[in-house]
């Protein structure tokens, strides 16, 4: 039947009228009918364009219906007017029923597509409730994608923060607060104090995940405990059986979960090999492939369109993806645009890439220029930021991206080529084929999206988009964690007894651990060394140090670090972590920018001293241009390994680059991204509130000033009060140099700026309107 329609040999208007009867009997389920009615949109267009109205109407769409021409789409018109006469809204069914299911119950959990309006239909919950709110993400990407849209919708005496804190007491009505599971324990010392109404859970099938859905739901069972009367909303795209994330916490009274298994996009599939694509149906298996006849990207890219290719993060660290996807590279021109020239020199300045081929040259800004852009967890949350609305305002043609696009980011694409199929889990690829096809606000338009698949994996696929995803119906609270895996035990056990440290942010029992240790000499090591007059001693003073005395406050952060575990020892490759971590960490609280601190680890890896040594025998004609070239070429990257969360005793070492790497072919992006992997997994995430819990012992038996100076050093990176108010307040550390000079008092209660604020670029002032 595919082929027929392709041909053009098969009357559409049969086909159109058996899907449009489908979809009003039996609702907007079947993908297989939306997948027909895409190839009729394809080949035979004019066939679908006076039943287009219609069939947006029986798949609720209402927000692009137009006016009825017909009884049936009066029906429906009128079942449009009283969900908007209900709601205030032009809801779509699906939205409807969720808002009525939040609105009148205390725990709901529901499964819904990618492309269901979620998304809208939240920041109308955000916006008109009355009570704090908190909601919970997977990701810090994720986080700052709600901020900008919840600062947008509310009012500016709606205090909306990327962290936990209170403050701006004196001008705040409301909170709502967007954290991560990791750091959405800080609620907890505030449960006396926030008129807590909604906990919002997004993304919730993270309960699955091994480490951070212990995390997870030990965050439901304490906030259900801390703040009884809130409602805990879950969501989940494509998950099966969303009712086991309330049976699991026994979430019996006053809730109710749904699974809306619903389409409001087509999608066409394709498989590729050697260049050439052929259409297949996943649900039609006596359907043969069918020929296509051009290449689908090169058509869509040059009709203005999206594409986005998933690929192994390993693929983008080596750069093969450039050689594997050249044609469609080539393809795109260098951009004109100034908002688009504006987003990549802020780029450029933010990572410290340079404007020439010289040693901080960086693929990633450089494939901006045309248009191209890359997306994986390991950017820095800034540069992700920056290139996802580089996305959305429409600048980009190709996206080479990992599965961390996946998690809520609303950024669909005209195609989504699933390049890496390797270990990719069915709740990952029915995610990706969500992103194909872009719905638009097109009155009476329906939409369609390709997915192509390699055709040695279209078995494979066939039967992992066959299969249904489901959540286990028991909480990793309630088991045991495995005695190769002890060390999460502690937090688990926290839990069951009600035993966390609220303002220490760690288990109890650890903290008693680091009170019985005896680390005065670890501490008078660090304290003595690197904090003079309550100020952090420069980077310069601290490489000045001999390196018996550097040595040994390594050793003094290592033997602190790993107090609060079970273990007395860290495994080999934990420990090279934790190693490499230190002087970063180092660099991090002395106040060292992000691009000055992946400077400093790109010369220290690259050997730079050696390199300007043989640079400096050339120029002095010590040596020939090809010596030189030699000699260079004969330095080898220095050792690092990949940064990976702590503790994690089972992880396996892997070196940045393999022993024995010149330094000629060190990738400045490479160094950028395991720069972050170290600053967020490893510092911020992993050995930070063991490091601070260890210095606030140490302050309450010696009132050494100097420990409460340096856990600000090791949290906030600064011990400067104003700036420790300024970051509590959401400023990004890289915007208080000119900040500061403006404020003109600040507090928990408040924040004053001086009228020269206003002298400054609408861009700054934008940083920081909430607060004028």
């Amino acid at each position: 039947m595919l082929s027929e329609i392709i041909s053009g040999e098969l009357d559409a208007t049969s086909l159109i009228t058996d899907a449009l009867f489908d979809i009003h009997t039996n609702g907007p389920s079947n993908p297989s009918t939306f997948e027909t009615l895409a190839y009729i949109k394809r080949f035979q267009p004019d066939s679908l364009v006076k039943y287009e109205g219609r069939l947006i109407n029986l798949m609720g769409l209402f927000y692009k219906s137009g006016e009825p021409n017909s009884l049936l789409e009066q029906v429906y018109a009128i079942y449009r007017d009283s969900i908007r006469e209900s709601f205030g809204k032009t809801y779509t069914p699906l939205q409807a029923s969720a808002y009525k299911e939040i609105d009148e119950r205390k725990y709901f959990s529901f499964s819904a597509p990618t492309s269901a309006g979620k998304s809208y239909l939240f920041r109308d919950v955000i916006g008109a409730y009355e009570k704090d709110i908190v909601i919970i993400v997977p990701s810090r990407a994720l986080i700052s994608e709600y901020y900008y849209e919840v600062a947008g919708i509310v009012r500016n005496d709606v205090l909306v923060l990327q962290f936990i804190d209170d403050i701006y007491k004196d001008c705040t009505k409301r909170r709502i607060y967007i954290v991560t599971p990791e750091r959405a324990v800080e609620l907890f010392k505030y449960k006396e104090t926030f008129n807590l109404g909604l906990i919002l859970m997004d993304e919730a099938q993270i309960s699955e995940e091994e480490i951070r859905g212990i995390k997870f739901d030990a965050f439901v069972r304490r906030s259900d405990k801390a703040f009884p009367e809130s409602k805990k909303i879950f969501t989940h795209p494509f998950i099966s059986n969303p009712e086991a994330q309330l049976n699991k916490h026994g979430f019996d009274n006053n809730s109710s979960a749904k699974v809306y298994d619903l389409h409001s996009v087509g999608k066409i599939f394709v498989s590729h090999r050697r260049g050439k694509f052929k259409y297949f149906s996943p649900y039609k298996e006596d359907e043969a492939q069918v020929a296509t006849e051009s290449d689908i990207v090169s058509d869509v890219l040059d009709n203005g369109g999206t594409a986005l290719i998933y690929v192994s993060k390993s693929s983008i660290y080596k750069g093969s993806f450039i050689l594997n996807f050249a044609t469609y590279i080539d393809k795109c021109q260098r951009l004109t645009d100034p908002e688009a020239l504006k987003i990549i020199e802020s780029l450029r300045l933010y990572i410290g890439a340079s404007k020439d081929d010289s040693e901080h040259r960086s693929t990633l800004v450089n494939m901006m220029e045309k248009g191209i852009v890359v997306h994986h967890g390991s950017m820095p949350l800034k540069a992700r930021l920056m290139v996802e609305r580089f996305i959305r305002n429409n600048h980009a043609k190709l996206c080479f991206a990992t599965s961390t696009l996946n998690q809520g980011i609303n950024m669909p694409f005209d195609i989504v080529w699933i390049d890496n199929f390797r270990n990719m889990d069915v709740l990952t690829l029915k995610n990706l084929i969500g992103r194909s096809g872009r719905t638009s606000q097109d009155k009476s338009k329906y939409d369609y999206g390709y997915t192509i698949i390699n055709s040695q994996n279209v078995r494979t696929f066939l039967e992992r988009i066959a299969s249904d995803v489901v959540i286990t119906q028991e909480s990793r609270l309630d088991i045991d964690a495995k005695q190769d895996n002890d060390d999460l035990q502690d937090v688990i056990d926290a839990v069951r007894d009600d035993t966390f440290d609220d303002n220490l942010y760690l288990p109890q029992v650890q903290i008693e651990r680091i009170m019985e240790a005896d680390l005065s000499s670890e501490m008078q090591s660090i304290l003595d060394n690197l904090i003079c007059d309550d100020t952090l001693i420069s980077a310069d003073s601290y490489y000045k140090l001999e390196n018996k005395v550097r040595d040994s406050i390594k050793s003094a952060f290592k033997r602190i670090y790993i107090q609060h575990l079970r273990r007395d020892e860290l495994t080999s490759a934990e420990a090279g972590v934790l190693s490499t971590a230190i002087p970063i960490m180092l660099w991090h609280i002395q106040g060292r920018s992000f691009s000055e601190i992946v400077s400093l680890r790109y010369a220290f890896l690259s050997e730079r001293d050696q390199r300007r040594s043989v640079m400096r025998m050339l120029r002095q004609e010590e040596i020939s241009a090809e010596e030189a070239r030699d000699r260079i070429e004969a330095i080898k990257v220095r050792r690092s390994p990949v940064a990976f969360s702590l503790p994690q005793k089972n992880h396996s070492a892997a070196p940045l680059y393999p022993p024995g790497t010149s330094v000629n072919d060190i990738d400045y992006d490479q160094i950028v991204y395991d720069t972050y992997d170290y600053l967020d997994k490893v510092i911020a995430l992993s050995i930070s509130d063991p490091l601070c819990a260890a210095f606030a012992v140490h302050y309450e038996r010696t009132q050494d000033a100097r420990a409460v100076a340096m856990q600000n050093f090791i949290r906030f990176g600064t011990n400067d009060g104003m700036e420790i108010w300024l970051m509590r307040y959401g400023i990004d550390p890289e915007d208080i140099d000119w900040i500061k000079p403006h404020i003109a008092s600040i507090s928990e209660r408040n924040i004053e700026f001086k009228d020269s604020i206003l002298e400054e670029s609408e861009d700054r002032l934008s940083i920081i309107d909430r607060y004028l």
